[in-house]
């Protein structure tokens, strides 16, 4: 038997930009089973700054069979020109006994001056 799923990334919930001042300029990638949904390349970050949230609402189609594993991954770094960028990820995997994770996930991530939320959801189709 197999299960449809659809793994939705929501939002990044920015709480600390990863700049003293001003405005962060922000890169990710958000991967299910090696497959990127959605990026933002480092050659152009978004500027943005603290308590503001990034909308994505980017699906991904999977189809699961019994013994397989469902793998969400991302990371979400913080350009910087002056010393290393901030970079923080997250890998997430689930199987059918754990009921693939269906509902709602959020994913603190954290590195440096860096702290933000990726959210995500995972529905049957």
């Amino acid at each position: 038997m197999s299960d449809k799923l659809k793994i939705t990334f929501t939002t990044i919930n920015v709480r600390n930009n990863g700049e003293w001042t001003g405005k962060g300029e922000l890169y990710w990638e958000l991967l299910v089973d090696d497959h990127q949904v959605s990026s933002r390349p480092v050659s152009n970050p978004l500027k943005i700054a603290d308590g503001e949230t990034i909308s994505i609402n980017q699906s991904y189609p999977v189809t699961k069979q019994a013994g397989q594993s469902l793998t969400i991954e991302g990371s979400v770094s913080e350009r910087d020109n002056v010393d290393k960028d901030d970079f923080a990820s997250f890998a997430d995997a689930y199987t059918g006994a754990e009921n693939w994770g269906l509902g709602t996930h959020n994913r603190t991530l954290r590195d440096g001056h860096l702290d933000v939320t990726v959210n995500y959801k995972v529905e049957r189709q």
